[in-house]
C-alpha cells in the first residue's frame, strides 16, 4: 500500500530518505530506480506540473479520515515501533548529509543539468542506505540499553518520563513529546552523574542522551517545515501558468519535503505504521476494518486526484447516433419505479448471509447508466465530477445522483483498452413531482421531453479563479432524456451470457432416465401476478404445479459446460425492466435423484463459493447479478451439478415461486497450450505451409474433439481469415486425419494464400473439449501462430548452348525481311535464345510453360523507343507477363538493331496469386495481386541483324564475279555498254541456320541479285547517286565508264572515246545496301576493261 502511495511523488524517494530512514534500503533501491526512470522521461514543465499537483492531491486529502485511522493504529502501536521512531528522530546527522544531496539535486533540476541530477540522486541513496543502516544499529543499543535500565530502580524517573513520550507519540502531540525527550535528557544524565554508575552504563547513558537531543533537534527541524508546506500550498493553490516556472514548481516541491504537520506526521511515516500495523495484525475483524477504512481513504484520494490531474477537454455520448449500442440507450436514462409489498426475503434467516426487506407504502426507484467518451483517453472520471446540465446551465445534482463511473470494458468495433469510454450510472433521487419538472416541458401546448448533456469538471483551469474552478464543465450533446419505467416481474435470467431457458434441467427425467415427474416444480398461475408467499391449494391459490402450458420444461437444451475454478455469472438485467431486487443460489436437491442418495452426497462434498450448501448459508446478491464458482471437485475430472436460484422482484414478490434451476458440467480447470510460431513457405502446389513441422504433445489431456481452428484477431485489413488448413501426424511423422492424443506434431497451410496479408503473423486457436454428457466442456485452449513468408529467391538464367549475347538476332516485324519505307523494329523470344533454371521446374512450375503461375519478367536497359510527346523516347523494354517476347520499337532517330551495342538484361520472377498488400494508391490491401523477386542472374545482348554475318565474295579463286564483270572500251564506232548479272555476284551468312525467321520464297541467300530483286536488301542514294565508279584504287571517279542499277544487275557505259591510257585495265563498282532494320552495307564490286580498235596510248 505504502508502494502505491510514493508512486505518485516525482520526488518521493528523496523524501524518504531525508525522514523516513527506517525504510528498508531494499525500498531505497526500488524507489530511486524509480525515480532515476521518471527523470529520465521528464521533458517538459507540463509533466513536472502533473507530478507537483498529484503531491498536492495527496497532502490534501481527508485529514479527518486518515486521523481516525490513526487512533485506531495507535492502539496497536507497540513499545518497539515507538523506539524505532526514536531510532529514525536519531539519525538526524544523517539527515543532514542527505538534505544537502537534496538541495544538490534540486539545483541541479533548475539548472537542467540531467546528469548532474542522476550523480547527485545516487549520492542521496548512498547517504540514505547509510541513514538507515545506522539507525538500525542505534535502534538496537536502544532497546539494548532500555532493558538494562529497566532493572534499575534507581531509574524510575526515566522509565515515567520515557513511557510520557510513548503516550506523547501515540496522540501525535507534539509538545508533549518534545517535554518528555527533555525529562528523560535530563534524568538520564543526572543518573550518569553518580558514582556508583558503572563507567559502561555511563557511556552507555551518555550515547543515548545525546541520541535524544538529536531526536529533538530533528522534530524542531519538522516543525520549521510547517511554513514551507504552507508557502507551497498556497503556491500550488494559485494554478498553474507559464509564468510559474519550472523553478517555481521545484520550489514547491522542495516546500513540501518534511513533515507537512504535527498531528498527521510525514506521509511515509502514516503509511509505513500502517503497513506495519496491517501486517502485524492477527484479528481478521480488525484487519478487515483498517483495510476498508483505507480503502475509504485511497476513494477519497481518488476524488481529490480526478479534481486535480484529469484536464477533460471533451466529453461525448457515445455513439449519440445509434440507440442500443451494446445494452445502452444514449438518447435517454430511464429510471425503473415500482411501490413494495410486505416481505422478507428469504423468510428462513439461515438460507442466506442476510436478508431483504420490504415495506408496503415504500417506493423503489431504479438506476440507469449511459455511456460517454472523454479526451484525452486517460483522463480520470470521477463520480463527484460528473452531472446532468440543462441548455441553460442547470444541473440536477439535487435531484439525480451520480452513483459510480467506471471505464467500459466491453467489446465495440476494434476498440483498445484504453478508448477513453466511461459509464456512468445515474439514480434518480425521487420520481416525484421535481422529477417530472425537469424531465418535460410544454411547447406550444405540447409536452415536450427536456434534453440533458454530461456535464463534466474541467479542473484546467487557466485562469486561478476559485470561482472558475467551481464552474467551469465540458458539455456533451444536449440529446438525453428523463423517462420512467414501472418494473416488470422478472423470470428469465441469464447464465454466462445464455438465456435459461436454452439451459438444461431434470423436469422430466435425469441423464441416467431416472424419473422425476414426481417432484413438485411450481410456476405462478399468472405470470404477470407473482406473489410474496406461495398458495397452491384453494380459491387464492397463485401457484401451479407442473400446468401443461407455460410449464418450466428445458430437459431437451444441452446442459451448460463450466470450468472449476472461474465464475458462474447469473444476471438478471439482460432483459430491459426486468431487473430483481436480490437473489440467492443453492443445489438444486430436489432433483440430485442419480443414485440418490449418492449424486447428492458428491455434490455436497464439492467445495463452492457464493452457493448454499450442505447447511451452509448462500449469499445474498443485492441486484441483477453475482457469481458463483465451483472450487474444488475433490479430484473429480468432470461431473453435472444442478443449481437452483432464488430471486425476488424490485416491489418485494418472488420471481418463481420455488426458484429456477439450470445444469451444468464441471470440466477440470481449462489449461493452456502454447505450440510457439511457424513459417509458412510456398510449396510446390502454390500454396503455404509450414516450413517444418510444429512440435504439439497432447498426450496429457483428456479430451474428445476440438473446435475449429480459427483467427484471433483482426489483421490490419481488419479481417479474420478462415482459409486454412491444419494437418496433424503422429510421432512418426505420418499424416493422421484429426487431432488425437496420439497427435506429436502440426503443419499449416493457406487453402487462399490472397486472403493473408504478406509477412504477417496471424494468432490462431483451437479448444480441446470433452463431452459431459449433452455438455461440451472446454479442456485446454490451443494457441499458436504462423507467419506468411513471402519468397526471396527467384530462379537463375543464361544463354542456352551455342547462344551467346552477340549476335543475338531479332526477329523482324510481320517475320519478314523485306525493306520498307520504314525501319522495322521487332522483337525476341527468350524462350529460344535462354535456359531458365537450368531448364528445370521451380515450386513444380514448367517455367516455359505461358499457362504457368510462375513466369519472368525480363527487362532490357535502353532497349526500345516509346512514344512521347509527339517524339520517340529511349526506354527499358520488357517482356509481357504471359511470355518472353521482348518487343523493340525502333522507330526512334538511332536504330536500335545495330550489331553493336551491348544492352543488360535483367530479370524479375513473377509469383502468380500470392500476395496482399497494401496499395497507397487505392488506400486498400489488394488480394490478387502477383509477388515479384528479382533474379540474382543478369545477362548482355547485342540486337543483331541478318546483316551482322553477311558477305560477298569476289575474290575466290572460284568466284564467279570475276568472269562477268568485265568492259570492252572502243575507240570507233558505238560507245561501249556492258551489264552485269548481280546473281553471278555469290553471297554467304555465316549465322543463317540462327536466323528466327526464314527469307522470302527465291532468296536462296547465295547471290546479291536475289536479295536486291525480293527486296531484302535496298540501294541506298548516295553522294554519287545510287551507284558510281572508281579507279582500281578507288582515288577518283571512273572517267571512263559511269555505272546504273536495276533490277539486280549493274550496267557501265562508256563516257568517253578519246583515249585510254594502258595502264588503265579496270575499276570498282560502288553502292550502298540497307537491310530492313537500317543496317547499311558499302558494296565494292571489281571490274575489267578491254582496249578494242586502237591501241591504248601511254601519255
Amino acid at each position: 500500500m505504502k508502494r502505491k502511495y510514493l508512486s505518485a511523488l516525482l520526488m518521493g524517494t528523496l523524501t524518504v530518505a531525508s525522514m523516513s530512514t527506517f525504510t528498508s534500503c531494499k525500498d531505497y533501491d526500488d524507489d530511486i530506480s524509480n525515480l532515476q526512470e521518471q527523470i529520465d522521461k521528464l521533458a517538459t514543465a507540463d509533466q513536472l506540473k502533473q507530478k507537483v499537483e498529484e503531491l498536492q492531491a495527496l497532502i490534501s486529502s481527508n485529514k479527518s479520515d486518515i486521523t481516525s485511522l490513526q487512533t485506531e493504529l495507535a492502539k496497536k502501536t507497540t513499545l518497539e515501533e515507538v523506539k524505532a521512531v526514536l531510532a529514525d528522530y536519531a539519525t538526524k546527522q544523517y539527515v543532514n548529509d542527505a538534505d544537502k544531496t537534496l538541495q544538490d539535486a534540486i539545483d541541479a533540476l533548475k539548472t537542467g543539468d540531467i546528469a548532474k541530477l542522476k550523480e547527485d540522486v545516487v549520492k542521496a541513496q548512498a547517504a540514505a542506505d547509510k541513514a538507515a543502516k545506522d539507525a538500525e544499529a542505534a535502534n538496537a543499543e536502544i532497546i539494548e540499553t532500555l532493558k538494562t535500565l529497566a532493572t534499575k530502580t534507581e531509574l524510575k524517573d526515566a522509565a515515567d518520563a520515557a513511557q510520557k513520550a510513548i503516550e506523547a507519540l501515540e496522540s501525535k502531540n507534539a509538545e508533549d513529546l518534545k517535554k518528555a525527550q527533555d525529562a528523560i535528557t535530563e534524568t538520564l544524565k543526572s543518573y550518569a552523574t553518580k558514582s556508583d554508575v558503572e563507567d559502561g552504563d555511563k557511556k552507555t547513558l551518555e550515547s543515548l542522551a545525546s541520541t535524544i537531543k538529536n531526536a529533538s533537534d530533528a522534530l524542531a527541524q519538522a516543525n520549521t517545515n510547517k511554513q514551507a508546506i504552507a508557502d507551497a500550498l498556497e503556491l500550488l493553490g494559485k494554478g498553474y501558468s507559464k509564468d510559474n516556472t519550472v523553478a517555481a514548481a521545484i520550489e514547491a516541491i522542495k516546500g513540501q519535503i518534511g513533515t507537512p504537520n504535527k498531528e498527521l506526521g510525514t506521509l511515509d511515516s502514516r503509511l509505513g505504521a500502517i503497513e506495519s500495523v496491517l501486517n502485524g495484525v492477527k484479528d481478521d475483524d480488525t484487519k478487515l476494518g483498517l483495510a476498508t477504512k483505507v480503502t475509504n481513504i485511497e476513494t477519497q484520494l481518488k476524488d481529490i486526484i480526478g479534481q486535480y490531474s484529469t484536464m477533460v477537454t471533451d466529453v461525448q455520448l457515445y455513439n449519440f447516433a445509434q440507440t442500443n449500442v451494446d445494452g445502452f440507450n444514449n438518447y435517454s436514462l430511464n429510471f425503473v419505479q415500482t411501490a413494495e409489498h410486505e416481505n422478507v426475503f428469504p423468510v428462513d434467516a439461515k438460507a442466506t448471509d442476510k436478508q431483504l426487506t420490504f415495506k408496503d407504502g415504500k417506493y423503489y426507484v431504479g438506476e440507469d447508466s449511459l455511456l460517454v467518451r472523454v479526451s484525452p483517453v486517460d483522463a480520470e472520471l470521477t463520480a463527484s465530477n460528473v452531472s446532468l446540465m440543462n441548455s441553460q446551465g442547470v444541473e440536477l445534482d439535487d435531484i439525480i445522483d451520480v452513483t459510480n463511473v467506471h471505464r467500459y470494458n466491453g467489446l465495440i468495433s476494434r476498440a483498445a483498452a484504453n478508448t477513453g469510454l466511461w459509464v456512468v450510472k445515474f439514480k434518480a433521487k425521487d420520481l416525484g413531482d421535481k422529477f417530472k419538472e425537469v424531465a418535460e416541458t410544454k411547447v406550444n401546448g405540447e409536452k415536450k421531453h427536456i434534453l440533458y448533456s454530461v456535464a463534466v469538471k474541467n479542473t484546467y483551469n487557466t485562469t486561478g479563479k476559485k470561482e472558475d474552478a467551481n464552474t467551469r464543465r465540458v458539455t456533451s450533446e444536449f440529446g438525453v432524456a428523463l423517462t420512467t419505467t414501472d418494473a416488470e416481474p422478472a423470470w428469465d435470467f441469464s447464465v454466462n451470457g445464455k438465456n435459461v431457458s436454452e439451459i438444461h434441467n431434470r423436469y422430466v427425467q435425469c441423464e441416467d432416465g431416472t424419473s422425476t415427474k414426481h417432484v413438485q416444480e411450481l410456476v405462478w398461475k399468472k405470470a404477470s401476478k407473482p406473489a410474496t408467499t406461495v398458495i397452491t391449494e384453494g380459491n387464492k391459490a397463485n401457484a401451479l404445479n407442473r400446468p401443461y402450458l407455460n410449464n418450466d420444461d428445458r430437459h431437451k437444451p444441452d446442459i451448460l459446460a463450466v470450468e472449476k475454478g472461474q465464475p458462474i455469472t447469473i444476471d438478471f438485467a439482460s432483459i430491459a425492466n426486468k431487473g430483481v431486487k436480490g437473489f440467492y443460489v443453492t443445489l438444486d436437491e430436489k432433483f440430485a435423484l442419480e443414485s440418490a442418495p449418492s449424486e447428492l452426497n458428491a455434490w455436497n462434498s464439492y467445495e463452492y463459493e457464493n452457493v448454499g450448501y450442505n447447511g451452509k448459508p448462500a449469499k445474498l446478491f443485492e441486484g441483477s447479478k453475482g457469481t458463483i464458482t465451483i472450487k474444488n471437485m475433490n479430484n473429480v475430472e468432470g461431473d453435472i451439478i444442478g443449481f437452483r436460484v432464488y430471486a425476488v422482484n424490485y416491489d418485494g414478490t418472488l420471481t418463481d415461486p420455488d426458484g429456477r434451476s439450470f445444469y451444468v458440467a464441471v470440466g477440470d480447470v481449462k489449461q493452456g497450450l502454447e505450440l510457439g510460431n511457424s513459417k509458412l513457405t510456398l510449396n510446390a502446389y502454390n500454396k503455404f505451409e509450414s516450413t517444418v513441422e510444429l512440435p504439439a504433445d497432447f498426450s496429457k489431456y483428456d479430451f474428445t474433439a476440438n473446435t475449429a481452428w480459427e483467427v484471433t484477431e483482426e489483421d490490419a485489413d481488419g479481417k479474420k481469415p478462415t482459409s486454412f488448413t491444419v494437418e496433424y501426424f503422429n510421432a512418426d511423422h505420418q499424416k493422421v486425419t484429426s487431432l488425437t492424443k496420439d497427435v506429436k506434431y502440426i503443419k499449416f497451410i493457406l487453402n487462399t494464400a490472397t486472403d493473408f496479408i504478406d509477412d504477417a503473423t496471424y494468432n490462431v486457436t483451437t479448444t480441446l473439449t470433452k463431452k459431459i454428457s449433452s455438455a461440451t466442456a472446454e479442456v485446454c485452449k490451443v494457441t499458436a501462430s504462423f507467419t506468411k513468408v513471402m519468397p526471396s529467391e527467384a530462379p537463375m538464367f543464361g544463354y542456352r548452348d551455342g547462344f551467346s549475347k552477340n549476335p543475338e538476332y531479332i526477329i523482324p516485324d510481320n517475320k519478314s525481311y523485306k525493306v520498307e519505307s520504314l525501319v522495322k523494329g521487332g522483337y525476341f523470344d527468350f524462350r529460344n535464345i535462354l535456359i531458365i533454371n537450368n531448364n528445370t521446374t521451380w515450386h513444380g512450375w514448367d517455367l516455359m510453360d505461358p499457362t504457368s503461375d510462375g513466369l519472368f519478367t525480363f527487362n532490357v536497359a535502353d532497349g526500345t523507343y516509346r512514344p512521347k510527346n509527339g517524339k520517340y523516347i529511349l526506354n527499358d523494354a520488357a517482356t509481357f507477363s504471359t511470355n518472353y517476347k521482348l518487343f523493340v520499337d525502333n522507330s526512334g532517330e538511332k536504330n536500335l538493331v545495330d550489331n553493336t551495342t551491348e544492352r543488360t538484361v535483367t530479370a524479375k520472377f513473377i509469383y502468380r496469386n500470392i500476395s496482399k498488400r497494401y496499395d497507397a494508391d487505392r488506400k486498400a490491401y489488394y488480394d490478387k495481386g502477383d509477388f515479384t523477386v528479382p533474379s540474382m542472374s543478369t545477362e548482355k545482348i547485342v540486337y543483331c541483324s541478318w546483316i551482322k554475318t553477311f558477305s560477298y565474295d569476289t575474290k575466290s579463286s572460284d568466284n564467279t564475279w570475276s568472269k562477268e564483270a568485265k568492259v570492252t572500251w572502243n575507240k570507233v564506232g558505238t560507245a561501249s555498254t556492258a551489264t552485269f548479272d548481280l546473281t553471278k555476284l555469290q553471297t554467304e551468312i555465316k549465322d543463317a541456320k540462327l536466323l528466327p525467321v526464314a527469307f522470302p520464297t527465291g532468296v536462296t541467300k547465295k547471290n546479291m541479285g536475289e536479295f536486291l530483286t525480293n527486296n531484302v536488301l535496298a540501294v541506298v542514294p548516295g553522294q554519287y547517286g545510287d551507284i558510281y565508279t572508281t579507279d582500281n584504287n578507288d582515288k577518283q571517279i571512273n572517267p571512263y565508264f559511269s555505272a546504273t542499277i536495276a533490277n539486280g544487275k549493274i550496267t557501265l557505259k562508256q563516257k568517253s572515246q578519246d583515249a585510254i591510257p594502258s595502264s588503265v585495265t579496270g575499276g570498282n563498282i560502288h553502292f550502298t545496301v540497307k537491310d530492313c532494320f537500317g543496317n547499311t552495307m558499302n558494296i565494292v564490286l571489281p571490274f575489267s576493261i578491254e582496249v578494242k580498235g586502237i591501241a591504248a596510248k601511254k601519255h
